[in-house]
């Protein structure tokens, strides 16, 4: 987010883990930039009808979404629960389709501009968790379709696809696992969230204007090939 607040954009952050979030935008405003949190859930219409009014009243106008939201498990088809599925589906799929339908009639009406929304790796591949690579498939088709549909409101609509980058999600992963998706990835090497950030903040940028409904893979060519199905064997 400190890559959008350093290029000039005024960002609202939001989380529900509101200690989290707030140390985001904390963080952010420490450094120079224009930050300013809101808790809630990605899942309720509620929470995005209240970030859109939030940022309105603070911003004026809104050009750019990022869904970003994210949760996964390690379940196997047969292991999953029904709260795990809905839970996982419900955040990274569910909370997409919530951003774009709540904030693309305000990007509208500020003149156009930009939704990235970040898939996976999985969403171009698979996962070992069902319910995330269902859910990141997912979020690429509902980018293909919202880049047709918003289009001709001059708003740009483009997923990013993320390998292995060393995030708060990735904390969890056995020395093992770790190991294993080095060694699967070309680069043989981790991604670093900044890198993430900086296509993010191009996407989002004139420099870009002519890129809609397009799939990034972030990943250092783990989907070149496909990679994914080995790490099963480091679960």
């Amino acid at each position: 987010m400190q890559t959008l607040t350093a290029r000039g954009a005024s960002v609202l952050v939001t989380d529900l883990d509101e200690a989290a979030g707030r140390a985001v935008a904390d963080e952010a405003v420490a450094a120079g930039g224009s930050a300013v949190f809101a808790p809630g859930d990605v899942r309720d219409s509620a929470s995005w009808a209240t970030w859109r009014d939030l940022a309105l009243e603070r911003f004026d106008a809104v050009h750019v979404l990022v869904n970003n939201a994210g949760v996964f498990g390690e379940e196997t088809i047969l292991s999953v629960t029904r709260a795990g599925w809905q839970r996982t589906i419900g955040v990274n799929l569910k909370g997409s389709f919530l951003g774009i339908k709540t904030f693309a009639p305000v990007i509208r009406d500020a003149g156009g501009g930009a939704i990235v929304n970040v898939s996976s790796a999985a969403g171009l591949d698979q996962n070992p968790d069902p319910a995330y690579t269902a859910s990141k498939w997912g979020v690429r088709g509902l980018t293909k379709m919202a880049s047709q549909e918003f289009g001709p409101w001059g708003i740009r609509v483009n997923s990013i696809h993320p390998g292995y980058v060393l995030t708060a999600m990735t904390d969890f992963a056995s020395a093992a696992m770790r190991a294993a998706k080095i060694e699967m990835t070309p680069m043989k090497r981790a991604g670093e969230a900044w890198e993430a950030a900086e296509l993010v903040a191009f996407l989002v940028s004139d420099a870009a204007g002519f890129i809609n409904g397009a799939e990034i893979a972030i990943d250092g060519g783990w989907t070149s090939g496909s990679q994914a199905t080995e790490a099963r064997r480091f679960r």
